[in-house]
């Protein structure tokens, strides 16, 4: 079965606003700052994003899961003030969730 698993940077500014986590439309959990979470996943194509707070919200990740897949990503907030500013999610090597903050 295939796993995503989504890693919160650590971070001072948004630090204290919780981010949820969407797959395919769907509420699948939320974060804290510098949290990692894994969830088990049906095979075939996917979209995930987040959203925290009223306005934060990331671009919109699309991917295919296939049997022993493990999806990496990493949440970090990216702008100038709250207004002004987003979610971005990147895609990691399943080695590289260690290493990143």
């Amino acid at each position: 079965m295939p796993e995503l698993i989504v890693k919160r940077k650590k971070e001072f500014t948004f630090g204290l606003i919780g981010v949820n986590i969407y797959l395919d439309d769907k509420k699948i959990g939320r974060l804290k700052s510098g949290e990692m979470k894994k969830w088990n996943i049906s095979k075939g194509k996917h979209t995930v994003f987040a959203k925290g707070g009223l306005i934060l919200k990331s671009q919109k990740i699309t991917f295919d899961a296939n049997e022993n897949d493990i999806i990496a990503l990493k949440i970090k907030s990216f702008g100038n003030g709250y207004v002004k500013s987003f979610l971005q999610i990147e895609r990691l090597q399943h080695s590289q969730l260690k290493e990143s903050s």
